[in-house]
């Protein structure tokens, strides 16, 4: 029952929380009504079901709650602000009308998906190769312990670099706003997943989605083997790249080790210390 539920919680809590959005969205509930519940919904479920089944047991408890916590409503309400200013934006700029609206509103949502997975994918890798961005970036790994808030856990600057390009190109061939929130939604649950304590396996899917399988690789403590699987929803581009990597024998005998960042041990802890971190 256990491996049961192991294998089948990825695809059904993917799956569940696109479906319940989408299908509101689709029938005319406010676009906000109709994700910002469901994801504060599932976060709870992440959560609890962290604490029965753990990954790791040392990451179940830890001192960062405010702090992740902090990271995921600023960063969110960056999110909101950026949707309001480019739609701002298209009524005073004549973009044009190249995304294919005619088209059923999940293939729409799963179109800007790739669209904004793509550049994210981009704009992390070349944060792990150039210094002003990985300082940057340095935010996002200096967690000690992995659970599903720390997805959201980015320094703004590197919040708008990383999401901007996506979301641009998006609105530049004139994606509807309403299928750009959905595509952050689902996006922002499989963050959930990516990054959570929940010791699920995804088995064969985890050939085609960034699982937290992939990218607690992505996290570990030095440096040099931290740089793997770098992308956020798709694995299509770390593959392309050649920046794909997983060892299945080692991760089930001896797990990932220490995560966070080994070269920084008196990384700061504050959300303003941490926001001022890249600058000094």
């Amino acid at each position: 029952m256990k491996t049961i539920f192991q294998y089948s919680i990825y695809p059904v809590f993917m799956l569940s929380a696109s479906f319940l959005m989408i299908r509101l969205m689709e029938n005319g509930t406010n676009q906000y009504l109709a994700i910002v519940p469901i994801i504060a919904s599932f976060g709870l479920v992440a959560l609890l079901l962290e604490r029965w089944l753990p990954f790791e047991k040392n990451w179940v408890n830890g001192d960062d709650w405010n702090l992740a916590f902090t990271y995921y409503v600023i960063n969110y309400l960056i999110k909101v602000s950026a949707q309001f200013a480019l739609i701002w934006l298209a009524v005073w700029i004549p973009f044009p009308q190249w995304f294919p609206a005619t088209l059923p509103f999940w293939m729409q949502v799963l179109l800007a998906l790739i669209i904004i997975d793509f550049f994210l994918f981009v704009v992390h890798w070349q944060s792990h190769r150039y210094e002003w961005l990985w300082r940057l970036h340095s935010i996002h790994h200096s967690s000690e312990r992995l659970y599903f808030l720390n997805g959201e856990k980015r320094h703004a600057l590197h919040q708008i670099l990383e999401g901007g390009p996506g979301i641009i190109l998006c609105l530049a061939i004139g994606t509807p706003q309403a299928v750009v929130v959905a595509a952050l939604a689902i996006l922002a649950i499989n963050m959930m997943m990516q990054h959570t304590n929940l010791n699920y396996k995804a088995g064969v899917l985890k050939k085609f989605f960034c699982v937290a399988e992939l990218h607690r690789w992505h996290h570990r403590a030095d440096y040099k083997d931290a740089q793997v699987n770098y992308g956020a929803w798709l694995t299509v581009w770390d593959h392309i790249f050649k920046t794909a990597y997983d060892n299945p024998k080692i991760y089930e005998s001896k797990g990932i080790g220490e995560i966070g960042i080994k070269e920084e041990p008196n990384f700061p802890k504050s959300y303003w210390k941490q926001l001022l971190f890249p600058f000094k």
